[in-house]
């Protein structure tokens, strides 16, 4: 057995079992963002995400402009799933001895842009060695105890919304997305929203995510897919991942065209939450409902 057999989720599952019940946190490892607690009604929000080059991206076909971007956006795509602010950010970066000093001036170029466009500042971080292009970015945001918004929340009967179009992300926008975290302060702001969380692994993996933390089924309409005009297929907008979109449940009043306008983006409905006996499924062509599989980008 390896982590590759064991696959990525599982291995957190491993290391969720491994610690000891919280005592300071409000939640740990599950959801976008960690929560710890703190003063004034309001909670703190702590995200982590690492890029590898080779992995996530390769050199030879993206600028490290569009890498330092991308860091940030990721981290930041995170904090948005909660209703959060984000108001710090920590680098940690690795790259070869021989490397020029001009890619770590083109990294941090394209997250300070970022940076500078959300209010987030830089305050820290480590430099290392390593035989390629590393690095990690920690976001830090805070929320409003009465808007936090989890992945736990979704209700027999709400309905499934998606912000934007999804798929064909591979062809540029997994680099030049952006993370929707004025829309999801909309949603807190003006709607009753159950769950939430971002599409980073793929519409099928992340419905799973929800439907398994809020103990609940689903059904998408698959006609109702905001396919992107990039996509090869519907196919892709369910399982390639890399959309950072909002995916999100709320109550059978909140209606699609109020969501759209409030938002001033396409939001569509695609689904509904059912009970956890149903599972989570997808209509077919022919209005049929089948198994939706738990597809989309995986580490391992």
């Amino acid at each position: 057995m390896n982590v590759r057999s064991t696959g990525e989720f599982e291995s957190i599952d491993r290391i969720k079992k491994m610690l000891p019940e919280l005592k300071n946190a409000v939640v740990g490892i599950g959801d976008d963002c960690a929560v710890l607690g703190s003063a004034r009604g309001k909670y703190i929000l702590v995200t982590s995400d690492m890029l590898i080059q080779d992995v996530h991206f390769e050199l030879s076909k993206v600028s490290l402009l569009k890498v330092g971007r991308k860091a940030l956006g990721v981290s930041l795509s995170d904090i948005a799933a909660m209703a959060g602010i984000p108001k710090y950010c920590i680098t940690s970066v690795a790259l070869p001895p021989e490397a020029p000093p001009a890619m770590l001036d083109d990294f941090y170029r394209g997250l300070l842009k970022l940076a500078k466009e959300f209010g987030v500042e830089l305050v820290g971080g480590d430099t290392n060695r390593a035989d390629k292009f590393i690095c990690d970015v920690t976001v830090i945001g805070e929320v409003e105890k009465v808007k936090l918004i989890r992945r736990n929340g979704a209700k027999v009967g709400d309905k499934i919304f998606v912000t934007g179009s999804l798929g064909g992300s591979i062809k540029g926008k997994q680099f030049d997305f952006t993370p929707r975290v004025k829309e999801a302060r909309l949603l807190a702001d003006n709607f009753k929203i159950h769950s939430m969380i971002d599409i980073s692994d793929g519409l099928s993996s992340d419905l799973h995510h929800i439907a398994d933390a809020s103990g609940v089924g689903a059904v998408i309409f698959g006609d109702r897919i905001p396919v992107s005009r990039n996509a090869d297929s519907r196919i892709d907008a369910l399982s390639a991942g890399e959309d950072y979109e909002l995916l999100f449940t709320a109550p059978k009043a909140v209606k699609e065209r109020d969501l759209t306008a409030r938002l001033k983006m396409p939001v569509v409905m695609i689904g509904e939450i059912t009970s956890k006996r149903e599972g989570v499924k997808i209509t077919d062509n022919k209005r049929e409902k089948i198994d939706l599989e738990r597809s989309g980008y995986r580490h391992f």
